[in-house]
């Protein structure tokens, strides 16, 4: 087979014309492999490449020239024609599956504008700036937020903090809270600002701001703002209504006391009736003494009250029934404590008439650091049976329960109600 030297001119010029291809697939395999070859041998073997094409077609070229114009010319490369056309055709096919295989690894790894698409369909604002203050990396939703408060450009750090600092009243934009640096949006969504210093692999530092969407969290605070605003609505109509129900069973007690009065003075002038038709002096003389008292105490009820403290009815209320209350220590002041402290005396005095028969009532007082301590007892029967919380010691009991007291009930050897609450400061109300 013949050399280069000695071929037709038409072959030696579709050979000179592949081999100049073939180098220009070099160079560019050369440029696509530059700093993405993960070997050095094999950036070595792709520069090799390019030089030998090169050097292969400068001296074919040469000869070829020279062939041409009936020159002398020295045989460099006396190989055969299948040789170099075989040596192309490989060194082709090698370097077009080279770059098969960057192409792939192209799409794979990570490049300046993958890393920016991948910013910019991030849901939050985000933005990077250097140490100089100005915009390193930027995505779409900072672009936005930023133009919705200040309507221009992000350009500088200082420009982001400067507008978030002072909101344009034109651009709608509302601050939440200063501390934790949140802020309401015209339409409607709430974001939450965030600063922070990061360094790079280079061990630069920059400064990371990230815009984060908290709408969600905002609306559902709101709704819990609205319900708690609702439950104490409700608190208030289930305090209003416990409050009715121990001052109606309070004044039911006391009819009923009041109402015994009346059938002992109705029973008393019949037996007084029935004794004197049958001169028995002596028991007139108790049926007389038992008349006298509830009388006084039927003229000590229709005494007015009108204008009097709290503490001023329940004692009118215990003389309209009979029982005489010996109170020892300081009552407190005006206030809920108060409130809740006549209710357990009349809740006391109620039960200590109707269950135990007591016509009198120790209500002791005594104040520790920041609490109060009551302990009231009677005169009446001991309970037979454990006494259990029901009815209005239920309801005094929630009402201890809500000024953060605490009750304890003792049953034997006689009945004793303690009652702890806390002191209320004057104005903390």
């Amino acid at each position: 087979m013949k050399n280069f030297y000695f071929s037709s001119a038409p072959a030696q010029s579709i050979l000179l014309l592949a081999l100049f291809l073939t180098l220009i697939l070099s160079l560019f395999l050369l440029l696509a492999a530059y700093g993405r070859a993960r070997c050095r041998w094999k950036s070595c073997l792709h520069l090799s490449l390019f030089l030998f094409f090169l050097a292969v077609l400068s001296v074919l070229a040469e000869a070829f020239s020279r062939i041409s114009e009936g020159r002398e010319y020295k045989i460099w490369l006396p190989l055969p024609m299948g040789l170099l056309w075989g040596i192309t055709l490989v060194a082709d096919v090698l370097m077009i599956w080279d770059l098969a295989g960057l192409w792939r690894r192209g799409k794979q790894a990570l490049t300046r504008d993958s890393v920016k698409q991948a910013l910019d369909m991030l849901p939050s604002g985000v933005c990077y700036f250097t140490p100089s203050g100005s915009v390193k990396l930027c995505n779409r939703q900072m672009d936005t937020l930023f133009r919705t408060i200040s309507h221009r450009d992000l350009q500088t750090l200082a420009e982001l903090q400067d507008a978030l600092a002072d909101c344009d009243p034109g651009s709608g934009v509302t601050c939440l809270s200063r501390e934790r640096q949140t802020y309401l949006f015209p339409d409607g969504k709430a974001w939450r600002y965030r600063q922070d210093e990061v360094k790079a692999s280079d061990g630069v530092w920059y400064t990371e701001a990230i815009f984060s969407d908290i709408t969600e969290l905002y609306e559902k605070n709101l709704e819990l703002k609205a319900q708690i605003q609702r439950l104490k609505a409700i608190s208030r109509e289930l305090k209003w209504l416990s409050d009715n129900a121990l001052i109606l069973a309070k004044e039911k007690e006391v009819l009923s006391a009041k109402t015994k009065l009346h059938d002992n003075m109705g029973a008393g002038l019949i037996a007084i009736r029935h004794i004197l038709r049958h001169s028995r002096m002596e028991e007139a003389a108790n049926a007389v003494d038992l008349f006298r008292q509830a009388v006084r105490a039927i003229k000590y009820d229709n005494a007015d009250p009108q204008g009097r403290s709290e503490l001023d009815k329940f004692l009118h209320d215990a003389g309209a029934i009979g029982v005489n209350v010996n109170l020892f220590g300081e009552f407190p002041g005006q206030g809920e404590l108060r409130r809740v402290l006549i209710l357990a005396m009349r809740e006391c005095l109620t039960n200590s008439v109707r269950h135990a028969g007591a016509t009198a009532i120790d209500i002791a007082m005594e104040k520790k650091g920041g609490s109060i301590s009551v302990r009231i007892t009677n005169n009446g029967r001991p309970p037979e049976n454990e006494v259990v919380p029901k009815g209005g010691l239920r309801n005094l009991y929630h009402h201890i329960l809500d000024c953060g007291g605490t009750m304890e009930i003792q049953s034997k050897p006689r009945f004793m109600l303690t009652v702890v609450l806390p002191v209320i400061k004057e104005g903390s109300e």
